[in-house]
């Protein structure tokens, strides 16, 4: 793989910036071996029968990450989703979530099982796809302004696209695009918000990089930061997180990719604020998205303060225990929520485990993946088309977690592997998702490491690695039409700015690894 260039250009690679994620694994390899034995040793000589869940998770990720580090070409797609499931699955364990003390050392024994097998499919399915896909050219649809006039010309297009993305959250937050979006067509509302969402996160992505490697006056950093804060603060002030949270990726993509180092302040900045809001937002939910209470409820630039003031000192009483913040779903409420029970998809598991092998609950054999063809319809084709949140509709009512009418009014997420589990069951699921995923992921890293990030193919391929990164909870209807929006979306914006061409760096401007 190709050492990562001291300065991103028109030239810079996929497979380059994927050298990146390959040297931090090879460096973290041994504290992660010691982590997979020690961890679960722990626990063994504690008598927790939790150690050999934590052992299957863990074992399985440095096996999956060896066979990534063995034939890696480029986007580290692998890794990335060996890496998530480790903690998703694996934290809940290690932080001992009071949402598992219903659950059977055997159920989580299993769960653990059921992970490790869906790691190591994916990793083996991944390893086969690298034999079976051959490299592509390097030609690809170059994006000419960026070509031509290179880092300044890309910072500046990063900053239109942020000042385009805020302006829409000001006018939104003032009430006054309600008037235009009322004027669009019905099943044209979701297009033009999917839009702004890749214009905000392209453009804060393509500014990072520009950060990260050293470019940019202070007033471009001050505009960057003050801009990403506003965004914030409006995206969050409807009580949920996520927006934002994908938001920050994109940031931390950005500075990563260009100074080839984790921006460990930004993670740390960014990550305690969402914590301290996250110990809040349960409480705020229930205080303002009641049917009564949604009739007043309008978070506008105006009233911010006024829930901000509130939320904080909702979150500050949940932190020190004088709050009363209640989470969970249907009848069962947590006394307490942080940020950690945030990142916790083994509930989830185990959730489906017990209702197929406790209760007898028969599988759906894959009737939440038939919705996908119905869902890429655009909505303003077929204004009647499902919900595109339906399979997880189907998942709560048919294991009988919601009501059909309570789907109205919330979402419970459950996540890739809980969704294959309730539609094949026992270890097929886990096999069926790893093989479609892992072959998925060979053909996606052969395809883009020839091509260079500022090109459409380059774009899209950022788009699919971020949803991915945050898709922990999402099903495979949600994942693959959001992913489906993105690339047209980009595409379409792209078309009239792209020509075919062969990029390749001259030897003269060679880098030294």
């Amino acid at each position: 793989m190709n050492a990562l260039p001291q300065v991103l250009d028109r030239y810079t690679q996929i497979s380059e910036l994927g050298g990146v994620v390959q040297r931090l694994i090879r460096r973290g390899t041994p504290l992660l071996v010691a982590a997979a034995v020690l961890v679960p040793a722990y626990f063994f000589f504690k008598n927790d029968s939790s150690w050999l869940a934590l052992a299957a998770m863990g074992l399985s990720t440095v096996l999956a990450l060896g066979i990534w580090q063995a034939k890696a070409v480029g986007l580290p797609l692998l890794p990335m989703m060996a890496a998530q499931h480790l903690a998703a699955y694996g934290i809940p364990l290690v932080s001992r979530n009071e949402t598992l003390e219903r659950y059977s050392s055997a159920a989580i024994t299993q769960a653990g099982v059921e992970v490790g097998v869906f790691i190591v499919t994916l990793a083996l399915a991944w390893r086969f796809g690298m034999e079976l896909f051959r490299p592509r050219q390097t030609q690809c649809y170059a994006l000419s302004a960026f070509i031509k006039n290179d880092d300044r010309t890309r910072r500046v297009g990063g900053i239109v696209l942020i000042l385009i993305a805020t302006g829409y959250q000001v006018l939104s937050s003032l009430q006054l695009i309600d008037f235009i979006l009322g004027l669009l067509p019905n099943g044209t509302y979701s297009i033009f918000t999917a839009i702004i969402k890749a214009i905000s996160m392209a453009g804060y992505f393509v500014v990072a990089m520009s950060l990260g490697s050293g470019k940019g006056k202070t007033g471009i950093r001050l505009l960057f930061w003050g801009t990403l804060i506003l965004n914030a603060l409006i995206m969050a002030s409807g009580f949920l997180l996520s927006s934002v949270t994908n938001l920050f990726a994109a940031v931390v993509l950005g500075l990563f990719w260009s100074s080839g180092r984790p921006p460990w302040r930004f993670l740390i900045l960014a990550t305690l604020p969402l914590a301290l809001l996250h110990l809040g937002k349960f409480e705020m939910r229930e205080r303002y998205w009641s049917e009564r209470a949604q009739e007043t409820f309008t978070p506008t630039l105006q009233n911010l303060p006024k829930y901000y003031g509130e939320w904080l000192d909702s979150s500050l009483r949940n932190l020190t225990g004088s709050g009363e913040n209640q989470s969970g779903f249907g009848p069962e409420k947590k006394s307490t929520s942080s940020l950690l029970t945030r990142v916790d998809n083994l509930q989830n598991l185990l959730f489906v485990i017990e209702a197929i092998e406790g209760q007898s609950l028969p599988s759906l054999g894959g009737a939440t993946y038939s919705l996908i063809p119905p869902l890429l319809i655009p909505r303003i084709l077929w204004p009647e088309k499902p919900r595109a949140h339906e399979g997880q509709v189907m998942l709560n009512v048919h294991f009988g977690r919601q009501g059909l009418a309570d789907t109205f009014n919330t979402y419970i997420a459950w996540g890739l592997l809980p969704e294959a589990y309730g539609n094949f069951g026992t270890i097929w699921g886990g096999v069926i998702l790893g093989l479609c995923l892992g072959l998925f992921f060979a053909w996606a890293e052969v395809f883009t490491a020839t091509k260079p990030l500022l090109s459409l193919e380059g774009l899209i391929t950022f788009a699919l690695f971020m949803e991915l990164t945050v898709s922990f909870e999402m099903v495979a209807s949600v994942l693959v039409t959001a992913l489906f929006q993105s690339g047209v979306i980009i595409a379409l914006a792209c078309i009239p700015f792209v020509y075919r061409a062969r990029v390749i760096r001259p030897e003269s401007e060679a880098i030294e690894p």
